[in-house]
């Protein structure tokens, strides 16, 4: 069977041009999967224009922080009505990045995160929910004590949630209650180089994962994300990837996994000080050493991009991973890297979609 696969966009350009992207997209993917940045375009309104144009979708990721899983459950089943029969809803969830740190206390967010699957998942049945069951939940959003909650409408598709995040707690969690993991290739221990180390299974911790899966749970959902910066242009592409992971290696607490797969943390350093400098994304992105960059998103030109994600999408079927997205930035230009993936991209990593679905 031909392993799926998506392709995750970014809310960075008008919701005409993305859901036109998504579109465009779609005759060559299964799934095109929306990040949630929540201060930019609302990731569950560009998934229901993107469903209506006849495409799968899916959040990836959104998070329980600041937003409220009740409502997140209603979305969700609201988008699946719009899906096609031959397409899918997923949910992807995490903790949240950067901005829901500057915006949100995080007192319990892996219990948030948690407590949302199995609330949202309660929901999608159709029974009342008593929400004295969700205390890290009702704590952040104020649940009435004694409260129920109860969909107004039938959810015929109930979608899957999987779960994005590094560290054992957050894998424990995908684990135990949610059908399956993604792991994006721009984070150090997911990364080209944790996957040729020969113990990938011990630094990205799937194999704890995988081993602590209870025994009456289907098999976890394997998601594999590719991340790329793709244009014809190739000092635009490295340099938009440089930009992208950037805003990865200037959080301090991943330098331990730089260390971890013999990543450059002295270059992740100067990034996490221009920073601090107030020198920006421009300014952090100039520190960013090209061995770096490259470990953690792939860009160039397409020529140079097959390659080295044909490594990588080997790599990382060779531990399990069954399903696949090309990740975001995908370009500085959007609209050109859509024509690139579709037309030169993947054709040669993914032969068997030439042509379409």
């Amino acid at each position: 069977m031909t392993a799926k696969l998506g392709v995750q966009i970014t809310p960075w350009s008008t919701s005409r041009e993305l859901v036109e992207l998504g579109r465009r997209l779609s005759a060559a993917v299964d799934l095109v999967w929306v990040q949630d940045q929540m201060l930019a375009r609302n990731v569950y309104a560009l998934l229901a224009a993107l469903a209506q144009a006849g495409c799968g979708v899916g959040t990836n990721v959104t998070y329980p922080i600041g937003r409220n899983p009740i409502e997140m459950a209603a979305a969700a089943a609201t988008i699946g009505e719009l899906i096609p029969g031959d397409r899918e809803m997923v949910v992807g969830m995490g903790t949240g990045g950067a901005l829901v740190n500057s915006l949100f206390r995080k007192d319990r967010p892996l219990s948030a995160v948690r407590e949302a699957i199995t609330l949202m998942r309660a929901l999608w049945t159709g029974d009342p929910v008593p929400l004295n069951d969700f205390a890290a939940l009702g704590s952040a959003l104020g649940y009435r004590e004694g409260a129920t909650a109860q969909l107004t409408f039938p959810v015929v598709r109930r979608p899957d949630i999987v779960v994005a995040g590094v560290g054992p707690k957050i894998l424990s969690i995908a684990a135990t209650h949610a059908d399956g993991l993604i792991s994006p290739s721009n984070m150090p221990t997911l990364c080209r180089a944790a996957l040729r180390s020969g113990r990938f299974g011990e630094i990205s911790g799937l194999d704890a994962a995988l081993a602590a899966r209870p025994a009456g749970l289907p098999p976890l959902r394997l998601i594999f994300g590719i991340n790329v910066s793709i244009s014809k242009d190739r000092d635009r592409a490295r340099a938009h990837a440089r930009r992208q992971v950037s805003l990865v290696i200037g959080n301090p607490r991943l330098w331990p996994d730089l260390a971890a797969v013999g990543l450059d943390v002295e270059s992740a350093e100067e990034v996490k000080a221009a920073f601090d400098r107030g020198l920006g994304v421009q300014g952090a992105a100039a520190r960013c050493s090209d061995s770096l960059a490259d470990a953690l998103i792939i860009s160039g030109t397409p020529e140079e991009c097959v390659e080295p994600m044909i490594e990588l999408r080997d790599l990382a079927a060779r531990h399990g991973y069954q399903e696949f997205y090309v990740g975001a930035p995908l370009g500085p230009d959007p609209a050109e890297a859509a024509d690139l993936l579709l037309t030169r991209v993947i054709p040669e990593v993914w032969p068997e979609r030439r042509g379409g679905r």
